[in-house]
């Protein structure tokens, strides 16, 4: 997804595609006096995107669609995944044009009556960011002139500079670990001397599928030394240590094959260039495919 983080844009994908893990998600990340306004036992993942091309390379969305508890109309609640790890002053601008991009596409959808979409920007990068309107963009206008410029807000749920304490009230425990591994992505330092506690915490609530993607998550985003990562087994709870140390063992065992795709992928490119400069020395290519041990159809493909 343009420069987004891959790591960081699949792990919050994975955790929403459950849907009590998102409704617990969007019952913390939503002001009190909305989330009450909604009936989250109607939520449902919808496969769309209101992400344009344009904002790809900023924006990547997870758009879920709810009823209101006050009517059958529906409200898309849509989480935009924002990776960036320095402010940006012109976001209000990006969630401007992702808000008129859905309304468009729901006009294309033949929809009579829109539905409103309440954009949530999550934010777990380094530096602090302050949450920014459109019009503060526009400097000294007067009334009649502000009168012009396009008014909305935005969720902004900044993990961040969100607490320690405000993140461990959630109710799911395994949304708190999560959060948490999110929370301290860009402070590697931090991370590694709390992530053996932070799985202590809600690993177990998590499903096969979770735990896994979770310890995958963390691992990937610190580094330990052997001995570092024997003393943190010692210490977790046997309902966890199992599961914990088989993810492990298969990311360890990933990172070898990975390895070992990178390394055939040299040779291969190294065999490729021999047979480049055989062809220019005039050698024929019965002579090239027994030296490089590659195929006719790969050698003529360098005619």
């Amino acid at each position: 997804m343009g420069n987004i983080s891959t790591v960081h844009d699949t792990f919050v994908r994975g955790l929403l595609a459950d849907k009590q893990l998102a409704v617990d998600y969007f019952r913390s990340a939503l002001p009190e006096h909305i989330a009450d306004k909604l009936d989250f036992s109607t939520m449902e993942q919808l496969s769309e995107t209101y992400v344009s091309a344009e904002l790809e390379k900023t924006f990547s969305d997870v758009v879920h669609r709810c009823r209101r508890k006050d009517c059958a109309e529906t409200v898309d609640i849509s989480l935009l995944l924002e990776h960036k790890s320095s402010p940006d002053k012109y976001t209000p601008v990006q969630v401007g044009g992702y808000l008129f991009s859905g309304y468009q596409q729901q006009i294309k959808q033949g929809h009579e009556q829109l539905s409103p979409i309440i954009p949530v920007l999550l934010y777990h990068g380094r530096q602090k960011w302050e949450y920014w309107t459109l019009d503060r963009l526009f400097d000294e206008l007067d009334q009649d002139l502000l009168g012009f410029i396009p008014k909305f807000d935005y969720v902004y749920h900044n993990l961040r500079d969100l607490s320690e304490a405000t993140i461990r009230a959630v109710s799911n425990q395994f949304l708190v670990s999560a959060l948490l591994v999110l929370k301290y992505a860009f402070d590697k330092q931090r991370l590694k001397v709390k992530l053996p506690e932070i799985l202590s915490l809600g690993l177990a609530k998590g499903s096969e599928g979770q735990q896994a993607g979770l310890v995958i998550y963390g691992f990937e985003l610190v580094d330990y030394t052997d001995k570092q990562i024997k003393e943190i087994f010692k210490g977790l709870p046997a309902e966890i240590k199992d599961t914990v140390m088989s993810t492990y063992d298969l990311l360890i065992e990933k990172g070898i094959e990975r390895g070992r795709q990178e390394e055939r992928a040299k040779i291969h490119a190294e065999k490729l260039e021999i047979a480049r400069e055989m062809i220019k020395d005039g050698f024929s290519i019965q002579q090239i495919v027994k030296f490089t041990k590659l195929s006719i159809e790969e050698v003529e493909e360098k005619l």
